[in-house]
């Protein structure tokens, strides 16, 4: 079986799929250059799964992921938290204060920002954090995730360098709906309000699993992109009770709510 994930070998898509496969042979890593690349490989490849990050604890929701879970026929069968620890890394027997420009992408970039000021450097961004390595020479370093570059030549002259510790990025896997059932666990829903608009709705969507003592772990609004102040609201609800499920589900029925869901998972 293939497992899609953002390359190239070291990004942290790549140390999430790693994590997720636990080391069994059966599973294929398989790069792709872009997200919505990795997402779209399931409709060549429905019977493989992907793996694609969700949500950030400091840049918050990937936006392009969430569009395309809602657009397309994928299914959520599974989440992987991955740790988040960038380090600047350079050639062999270069020095930390040689370094002048570092790249990136942007959310490291973003998430590395105080380091950056603190050692007064230039910035640029790349594709990918592996992709960053490329722009190594005598006055330039890369940041990248910690413990990547050293499979490529290259060593960490600062490790540990993002702005908050404890920094999280949550990964889902997904897999085409039509090969997919899950009937326990955790739940994503995607709830669409209704056409009228009206105060209290999300006061509503709320109330009703509160009704239910169901803890939401992650709710995100999008607009529908039909017009301006009409949205969707992502919701992973910690519910492993169906029938309270299915009570909700309901409810928010006959508010008018469109419920549709993305998956479960243990």
């Amino acid at each position: 079986m293939n497992l899609y994930y953002l390359g190239p070998q070291g990004t942290f898509s790549y140390l999430a799929a790693k994590q997720y496969c636990g080391g069994q042979p059966q599973i294929n890593l398989v790069a792709k250059t872009q997200l919505y690349e990795v997402m779209t490989a399931l409709l060549d490849d429905p019977t493989s799964r992907a793996i694609v990050p969700i949500e950030n604890a400091i840049e918050g929701t990937i936006n392009i992921v969430a569009d395309t879970l809602v657009e397309q026929p994928f299914t959520v069968i599974d989440e992987v938290l991955l740790d988040i620890s960038f380090g600047l890394y350079g050639n062999p027997n270069q020095a930390l204060d040689e370094i002048q420009k570092v790249y990136s992408i942007g959310p490291a970039i973003s998430q590395t920002q105080k380091f950056i000021h603190q050692h007064h450097l230039t910035y640029d961004y790349t594709t990918s954090t592996i992709a960053a390595l490329d722009y190594i020479d005598d006055t330039t370093g890369a940041i990248i995730p910690l413990g990547s570059g050293e499979v490529y030549g290259y060593i960490p002259l600062a490790t540990n360098i993002e702005d908050y510790a404890h920094n999280q990025t949550r990964f889902l896997v997904l897999q085409h709906a039509d090969f997919t059932k899950q009937d326990s666990g955790d739940t994503c829903l995607l709830v669409i309000t209704p056409k009228q608009d009206q105060p209290g709705l999300l006061a509503s969507v709320l109330n009703t699993f509160a009704l239910f003592h169901v803890n939401l772990s992650w709710i995100e609004s999008r607009p529908l992109k039909t017009q301006l102040g009409m949205y969707r609201f992502f919701v992973q609800a910690d519910c492993p009770n169906q029938q309270d499920l299915d009570k909700i589900i309901t409810i928010l029925k006959t508010l008018d709510f469109e419920i549709q869901s993305l998956g479960r998972f243990n």
